[in-house]
């Protein structure tokens, strides 16, 4: 994990040290008074009485920081309101920590240490590491920003196969209308090691002035979103080598977590997540189909990468590309084509080892069919394309559609996800998306999801139906009521929706027994 501070000012504090540009050095003490004899300046720059306050707050909580005794104070080249402490040993500047200051309050704005000023190997328990974060935000931030946000949440960044390093984050939510803001971090975020020590603190404000926002009272009643939640349509099922019991089993899970205007009661699409769609599949969606399989690889032995798109994607690369490159990083190699004149671009990332395509894309400004493909036509094409290189007959694929946002009618793209059967139940891990744009008439993008080595699965029977694992899994997550942050320049107000409580993980319902499990979502 490299060093990486939270603002820009820390490097130009550090190149201020390095250059003596005025910068004012000082050792540390309690008053934390800064001199300058060698370089005087018309306005001495000093820390304010709160921040004073605040650095010997922080030295109490962590005492090794007493050792960076190398301090430098300037006002901060992007805002001449706010100041920049730089700490660091006199011997290693790497070993450093920065602060920022409102230059006028003295109110800690950021913080940021460097991690291997303390030992790797220290670890404490969870609420060791809660209790310190509450400590610290009280401390330094004060009770006044700790009153403005909710119950500690603790998460944890890991690094390593053997966990060898931990990083713990402790977030403090604000709230809005005694609501959390989903998918944001307004609040303040400690972040800290595995023994505890602090190696960040911010506060991220809410600023709603101006702002119109949703009442909650005004929301439907939550009861509604349910029904339009928890129908078999939301719902995938299929084998899964490693189930509840952590043998191979048959698993009903949510296709999708659905978002929902609080206010109409009607479902709403996320920019951010278009592609899931509205996360729900109708019977005409889903079909069974029997291909002929050649098992042939997606890449012939010996192809040459310029045959490698030609004869698997059709595509001319002397038409509509210009330039080429490949790129080989940990087992995967990607080609890369692309004519920046045109913008068109294509890549293909491959297995080293198995030759198995990861992913394709192709983005190419070719004129368009004089008839568009239908959703029949799409899929035979991408039937075409799969069937050379299937290993087996039988299949089940799942059919989407994307709308143009233009005219929010005609078809700009239609997916076909393909999942390998076995005793006529779809392999969760076997699949393969093709995606087609009828307009052009070729493949525009496919990837792969399929185990390096094959897969036998036991004969079992489920016992419970979908409808029956909708009621299941509508009695164990809860829906929320909370505010959203759109991500576009549309809207500037926070939106009030229902959505799924995911935070113990993602629902998992055993289709043999009917046991109910949250499947850990990492961090």
């Amino acid at each position: 994990m490299t060093q990486n501070w939270k603002s820009a000012t820390a490097a130009f504090a550090v190149t201020t040290m390095l250059l003596g540009a005025g910068a004012q050095a000082f050792a540390a003490s309690p008053e934390m008074i800064l001199k300058n004899a060698e370089n005087p300046s018309k306005e001495q720059v000093k820390l304010p009485a709160r921040a004073v306050e605040i650095v010997a707050a922080l030295e109490r909580l962590e005492p090794a920081l007493k050792a960076l005794t190398l301090r430098e104070v300037v006002i901060s080249d992007y805002d001449e309101n706010q100041v920049d402490l730089y700490m660091s040993y006199p011997d290693d500047t790497e070993m450093s920590a920065y602060l920022l200051f409102d230059r006028q309050s003295g109110e800690l704005l950021g913080y940021e240490a460097f991690e291997f000023i303390w030992e790797e190997n220290e670890k404490v328990t969870d609420e060791a590491i809660v209790q310190k974060a509450e400590k610290a935000v009280r401390e330094l931030l004060g009770e006044k920003k700790r009153k403005m946000t909710d119950a500690p949440q603790l998460s944890k960044t890991v690094y390593g196969e053997e966990e060898s390093f931990i990083y713990p984050n402790v977030y403090f939510p604000i709230l809005l209308n005694g609501l959390e803001i989903d998918e944001t971090r307004f609040g303040i975020e400690v972040e800290m090691d595995s023994g505890g020590h602090l190696l960040g603190l911010s506060f991220q404000p809410l600023d709603l002035t101006g702002i119109q926002v949703a009442d909650p009272k005004k929301a439907v009643a939550k009861e509604e979103i349910q029904k339009q939640i928890f129908t078999p349509e939301r719902l995938r099922y299929g084998y899964v080598w490693e189930g509840t019991d952590g043998k191979p089993g048959i698993e009903y899970t949510m296709r999708t977590s659905p978002v929902f205007d609080a206010l109409t009661g009607k479902q709403i699409e996320i920019e951010w997540r278009a592609g899931e769609g509205d996360g729900k599949l109708h019977t005409s969606d889903i079909k069974d189909i029997s291909l002929k399989p050649q098992g042939k690889p997606f890449i012939a032995k010996g192809a040459t990468d310029q045959q490698i798109l030609e004869s698997l994607f059709g595509v001319d690369t002397k038409k509509l590309y210009t330039t080429y490159r490949k790129d080989e990083q940990q087992g995967e190699i990607t080609y890369d084509w692309s004519n920046p004149i045109d913008f068109n671009r294509a890549s293909i990332t491959v297995n080293e080892v198995t030759g198995d395509i990861g992913g394709y894309v192709n983005w190419a400004h070719i004129e368009n069919l004089s008839v568009p493909l239908t959703k029949e036509q799409s899929l035979q094409k991408a039937i075409r394309f799969l069937e050379p290189h299937a290993k087996k007959a039988e299949w089940q694929v799942e059919m989407y559609e994307e709308i143009k946002k233009e005219d929010k009618k005609s078809v700009e793209q239609y997916g076909f996800l393909f999942f390998e059967k076995q005793n006529g139940i779809p392999l969760m891990e076997y699949s393969y998306g093709v995606a087609i744009d009828p307009n052009k008439g070729q493949v525009v993008e496919f990837v792969a999801s399929v185990p390096a080595e094959d897969r036998k699965y036991p004969v079992l029977k489920p016992s419970v139906t979908a409808q029956q694992t909708a009621d299941i899994i509508s009695k164990q997550v809860p829906v929320r009521l909370t505010y959203i942050w759109p991500r576009s320049g549309e809207k500037n107000a926070p939106i009030l929706v229902y959505k799924l409580d995911t935070s113990k993980g993602w629902p998992i319902v055993d289709a043999v027994n009917g046991s109910f499990t949250w499947d850990e979502i990492e961090d």
